[in-house]
């Protein structure tokens, strides 16, 4: 009986636990622990914001909930504003050094929105950055979050109620030469001068004053709003009378100057110059003015002049070419006078002659070896001389090789047709930069044919 009784119980009880297996479960089931409310874009933090510094940007956010499928909540209000206290915590958690967003440079159409019943998004608000009331040349943080909200019963999420936005305007950084203009020039010595030859990236060209005396000055027409963290500067490579005192000065409009640097003494040399500011600057316009050169002659000239920012630009490299040695060559007539140091003496008057006589040693190809004395740099090109006092067998076909044990060599730069032109400096660009501690040059053939060649000078940058 006692067996019965209990098959009984067993039964009833798996009946209850079938029928409450089967019974369906509510279409939604709401757990309010999991619901809050977040604001757009939080999630992406921190968003970045590019502004137009010609006209007011404006962009929407709004706020939604999650944690729930059923949007039957009622209205709920949530108030916004920004918070540039948070501006600090940002920076210390991420390494940051943003600055707040000066106020009134900002506004908010609205400082609340509302999710209506039955839907998930608020209606937007708009923010407003006004450009004009900015310095651009610097980048800012704009926090906005939800400071309150009603219908407590769904929280305002502490991770997701608050959206940094990075203000930057939109500027460049890089030079876009194509486009730049002369403004204007207190003078230009003949047609061949003109101040555009600041900007062709030939250090052979070069802009010439009058010869009216100093100062002399030219402005430019970027037609780019420019950040500008410095200049970089070449000087003429075949003068004496090069800038000495300089000053720059930047404009938005080419009417209302802010001088950015003066440099009291521009060294008086042919390397680039890496000028920094002492706090960069935005501009649409830049002007130079010469107060004086190294000669104190009443004229002067530059060969290239641009605004940079961002990786500061590297200088040319110290080459130490007194340090020099050659190491290996095949031939030097007249070792006293025509030596093959001779070539990077710094003189363009003085030379290195191949030896003409010696069948052994005389004829095409003609080579030398330079110990650079350390691992030098990737060359980025030559500057290259040709003899000065008489002509006919300059160097036409030219190989230059760096090696850093003299038994691997990668060639840097094959000229077929080196010019023959004497009456300027000569830049060739490297075509395959390689760094190394040995320099070799190979003359392959002449301009006529002969069995000797010369160099005046070979610089490289």
């Amino acid at each position: 009986m006692k067996n019965k009784i209990t098959l009984v119980i067993s039964m009833i009880l798996g009946l209850f636990v079938f029928n409450a297996c089967n019974e369906p479960y509510p279409e939604s089931i709401e757990l309010e622990k999991f619901m809050y409310i977040s604001l757009s874009g939080a999630a992406d933090n921190p968003i970045v914001k590019t502004v137009d510094l010609d006209k007011t940007s404006s962009f929407p956010l709004s706020v939604s909930y999650g944690g729930t499928t059923n949007y039957e909540q009622g209205d709920i209000v949530a108030n916004i504003a920004a918070d540039i206290l948070l501006v600090d915590s940002f920076n210390i958690k991420n390494g940051t050094n943003y600055l707040p967003l000066p106020t009134g440079a900002y506004s908010f159409d609205k400082t609340s929105v509302t999710i209506a019943n039955g839907s998930r998004i608020s209606d937007q608000i708009q923010v407003t950055i006004q450009p004009n009331k900015v310095n651009f040349a610097k980048e800012y943080l704009l926090p906005v979050t939800i400071t309150s909200a009603t219908e407590g019963k769904i929280p305002v999420s502490e991770e997701f109620k608050t959206v940094y936005y990075i203000i930057k305007g939109n500027v460049k950084t890089t030079p876009s030469v194509d486009k730049w203009t002369v403004l204007d020039a207190s003078s230009v010595w003949q047609a061949a001068f003109p101040v555009e030859n600041v900007w062709d990236n030939d250090r052979n060209s070069y802009w010439h004053t009058a010869l009216t005396g100093m100062p002399q000055w030219f402005a430019i027409d970027m037609n780019d709003y420019m950040l500008i963290e410095g200049f970089t500067w070449v000087n003429r490579q075949d003068a004496t009378a090069l800038p000495k005192h300089v000053k720059f000065e930047t404009s938005m409009n080419g009417t209302d100057w802010t001088e950015v640097l003066d440099v009291a003494e521009m060294p008086n040399k042919k390397e680039i110059q890496i000028l920094e500011l002492p706090e960069k600057v935005i501009a649409v316009y830049f002007r130079v003015t010469i107060l004086s050169n190294w000669a104190d002659a009443p004229y002067t000239f530059v060969a290239e002049v641009s605004p940079w920012a961002g990786e500061k630009p590297t200088g040319d490299y110290e080459w130490e070419k007194n340090t020099w040695e050659i190491n290996e060559f095949k031939s030097q007539w007249d070792n006293a006078n025509w030596a093959l140091s001779n070539i990077f003496d710094g003189n363009k008057a003085t030379l290195w002659h191949s030896d003409p006589f010696n069948a052994s040693i005389n004829g095409m190809p003609q080579w030398f070896v330079v110990d650079m004395k350390k691992s030098r740099p990737a060359i980025k090109g030559f500057l290259i001389w040709n003899r000065q006092d008489d002509h006919g067998l300059e160097p036409k076909h030219v190989v230059f090789s760096v090696s850093d044990d003299k038994t691997k060599w990668t060639t840097v730069l094959d000229l077929q047709e080196m010019s023959n032109d004497y009456t300027k400096e000569l830049s060739y660009k490297t075509t395959n930069p390689t760094p190394g501690r040995y320099l070799k040059v190979e003359v392959l053939s002449n301009w006529a044919g002969g069995a000797w060649t010369y160099f005046a000078e070979i610089t490289p940058y």
